[in-house]
């Protein structure tokens, strides 16, 4: 089986890192006994336990997942995530 993604599967990872929504990583980090397989942690870069207990997440830049994806769909010529980032943030499209 290829490893070799293709231009569909990573744009699509971009969107799900540009998008996270960090519930289930702070779910894991506040609850025991939660099962890892049923959570979404694609977000997430890193997560460490610190011997005094203390928790540290850290996440994936969405700023850049989004400059890659601007940067792709300008290369295919789209303006729709552009459009969309621009109702998004109130721009002139809004």
């Amino acid at each position: 089986m290829s490893r070799r993604k293709s231009r569909e599967d990573l744009i699509g990872l971009l969107e799900r890192l540009a998008f996270y929504r960090p519930n289930d990583a702070i779910r894991l980090a506040m609850e025991e006994g939660v099962d890892i397989r049923k959570l979404r942690l694609e977000g997430v870069a890193e997560f460490k336990c610190h011997a005094n207990g203390a928790m540290e997440l850290k996440f994936f830049d969405r700023t850049k997942a989004l400059e890659l994806l601007l940067a792709l769909e300008g290369e295919q010529g789209g303006g729709g995530l552009m459009d969309f980032l621009q109702q998004l943030g109130g721009g002139e499209n809004a």
